[in-house]
């Protein structure tokens, strides 16, 4: 540019209001420059579910093996706990924290402590604390410290042990402020812009302390772990199945209809595991899949084939690498043919029993079964997963009589869970499709062999097992943190039996891997490894099995 124009430009810069206007060009009439808090909360609370269900459903779903591809000819590196490079495969979690969240998140922050609106400023930095503890969970080191620090064009990455340490201190700040909120004893237009908990502090304070209970409890194969202060955090979380945070959708447009909904048509290639069958079935917990053994829940939360004659009502799952062998059986056969017997023993896709292609796809229909529903809500954390924390820490720490009271409230919270009217949340569809699990089966659930009926019974893999099933088809991120916690395939010292028993790795793991397992997901691969590979390079990221390296939460 030359001192000509320079000039010019400065002049016109400094002439009156009228050439100011005109300039203005971050100003738009149709577009609010300031928007309020209330118009940007919304937003960031739907941004959580679809980035959860597609890295959680697309990936670290078939990790957990809480569901799998169902034919072997589709089976791809993620049933073999392997990576694939590429622009924005597994990036959801990445794109939610650093694009949608913390943009967003920060706004409300500055907004709120500007319009004095404490409730908001506690509720932004509740979203911040478990958005990082999410991510670090899921990536390990990750920018932290430097995160949304203007004028930089890379980030340093800071250390996990780093981002847990700034994870605790953002959640007790968030108490401080939701508590200054509370003794007003006003939420302010908070409760039409809280889509979760319409604007009640109280229970965003039990959040808030479910994410410290996280946070405490993800280190329990370390020497500082204090099972005590998990059980208090516990303690201050949910109470009741009312409290569980819980993300609605409208279901009239594909970006507020469920992921997992049939509207959106992403689940069709996915079928349940022969793992949760058999947790379900009574095959693995009872050792028998007799009909008194077979858990209540399973028809609530499984799709039964067409054929029912397997000995415990035609529920079936498919494994890492093998897939569904009828899978590729179609069209119309002699009746009792061999193929016709065959094709009626394929697994079903989730959406309902005997169901193998989408009955609405791009139709705003009330199909489905369990969460797999347009307007099913996507949980982000119960009441079912805090007792099994607590019971687990009791456990570690010797209070077997404690641990065997939370086990117990856990698998209740759980039938709760499905059970509950989820109607007075912005009209949500209910989990159960007919009517809710009877009382009388519950009980009879409780009295089996499914569930230990002493504290001196009771074993880490009870909890454990039990816990899986309270979190199948949503808290799968938080189940790879508890097999992560176990190396997959560690053994109880009290038993000498795999913790996570029958569950099997997938054989042969992906060739990526070089014989291990995966323990965490690269950085987004289009922004970090195109502008801040000195960082990556520093971290190991650039190794080919990076996402095999241990996470800092599971060491000792």
């Amino acid at each position: 540019m030359t001192k000509k124009y320079l000039i010019i430009i400065l002049a016109a810069l400094t002439m009156g209001t009228g050439c100011k206007k005109y300039l203005d060009i971050n100003s738009d009439p149709d577009t609010t420059q300031n928007p309020s808090n209330r118009s940007v909360l919304p937003q960031t609370l739907s941004a959580i579910p679809t980035a959860l269900q597609s890295d959680g459903g697309l990936y670290v779903a078939k990790f957990v093996q809480n569901w799998l591809t169902w034919n072997s000819a589709n089976q791809n590196v993620y049933d073999a706990q392997g990576y694939a490079w590429s622009g924005g495969t597994m990036a959801a979690t990445w794109t939610l924290t650093y694009l949608n969240h913390g943009p967003n998140i920060n706004y409300i922050i500055d907004k709120g402590l500007k319009d004095n609106e404490p409730q908001y400023v506690g509720v932004a930095l509740a979203l911040k604390a478990w958005s990082f503890l999410h991510t670090t969970d899921y990536n390990s080191d990750i920018p932290f410290s430097e995160a949304f620090k203007e004028g930089l064009y890379s980030f340093k990455y800071d250390s996990q042990a780093v981002v847990y340490k700034g994870v605790d201190s953002l959640c007790r700040l968030a108490l401080q402020y939701l508590d200054q909120g509370i003794a007003r004893g006003n939420s302010g237009t908070l409760s039409g812009a809280d889509l979760v908990y319409s604007g009640n502090l109280e229970k965003w304070k039990k959040f808030v302390y479910g994410t410290l209970a996280r946070v405490w409890h993800h280190q329990s194969n370390k020497s500082t772990y204090k099972a005590d202060s998990v059980i208090k955090y516990v303690n201050n979380a949910m109470t009741t199945v009312d409290d569980d945070f819980c993300v609605p959708f409208d279901a009239n447009l594909n970006n507020n209809s469920n992921y997992f909904g049939t509207f959106r048509d992403n689940a069709r290639l996915w079928r349940q595991s022969t793992f949760i069958v058999g947790l379900l079935d009574g095959t693995t917990l009872a050792g028998s899949s007799v009909g008194y053994n077979r858990d209540p829940r399973m028809s609530y939360m499984l799709a039964a084939s067409q054929d029912t004659t397997n000995g415990n009502g035609g529920y079936r799952g498919v494994e890492p690498g093998v897939g569904d062998p009828y899978s590729s059986l179609t069209g119309t056969y002699a009746v009792n043919s061999t193929n016709w017997i065959n094709a009626r023993k394929r697994v079903a896709i989730n959406w309902g029993d005997s169901m193998y292609t989408n009955p609405s796809a791009n139709v705003f229909e009330n199909n489905g079964k369990y969460l797999f529903k347009n307007k099913a809500v996507y949980p982000v954390m119960t009441l079912a997963e805090m007792q099994f924390i607590k019971a687990e820490a009791a456990f570690i720490a010797g209070d077997r009589s404690t641990a065997y009271t939370a086990y117990r409230a856990g698998i209740q919270a759980h039938f709760d869970f499905i059970n509950r009217s989820y109607g007075n949340i912005r009209g949500a569809a209910n989990l159960y499709n007919n009517s809710p699990i009877s009382a009388t089966n519950i009980t009879r659930y409780l009295n089996s062999a499914n569930v230990k009926q002493s504290a001196g019974t009771l074993t880490r893999t009870d909890i454990m097992l039990q816990k899986y099933i309270a979190l199948w088809a949503w808290g799968f991120f938080e189940t790879w943190v508890d097999m992560r916690r176990y190396h997959y395939l560690d053994l109880d010292p009290d038993t000498g039996d795999q913790v996570y028993k029958s569950f099997k790795m997938p054989v042969p793991l992906s060739a990526t891997n070089d014989g291990k397992p995966v323990y965490r997901v690269r950085p987004h691969f289009t922004s970090e490894y195109t502008y801040n590979r000195d960082e990556l390079n520093r971290i190991g990221a650039l190794q080919q099995d990076y996402h095999t390296k241990e996470m800092w939460f599971s060491q000792p």
